[in-house]
């Protein structure tokens, strides 16, 4: 009997909020090493800080397994 092959389904892209301005910040670092971002990265920084605090926030969080798993000891 042959195998049998299954083909797994393809997941969703991950959606990263406030990646540009992450990668625009570690890129400064990078290039003018100010890891304090007191003088060339301080732009960068501030558009970083203002994005994650404007993002929005995922609906739900990650639920807790368990009572799933005590429920099954019983």
């Amino acid at each position: 009997m042959a195998p049998k092959f299954r083909v797994r389904p393809r997941r969703e892209q991950i959606v990263v909020p406030c990646t540009p301005e992450l990668t625009s910040l570690l890129a400064c670092f990078a290039t003018s090493g100010d890891l304090q971002h007191k003088a060339e990265c301080s732009a960068a920084a501030k558009n970083l800080h203002k994005c994650m605090e404007t993002r929005p926030k995922s609906g739900k969080g990650r639920k807790s397994e368990i009572n799933a798993l005590l429920s099954k000891i019983k």
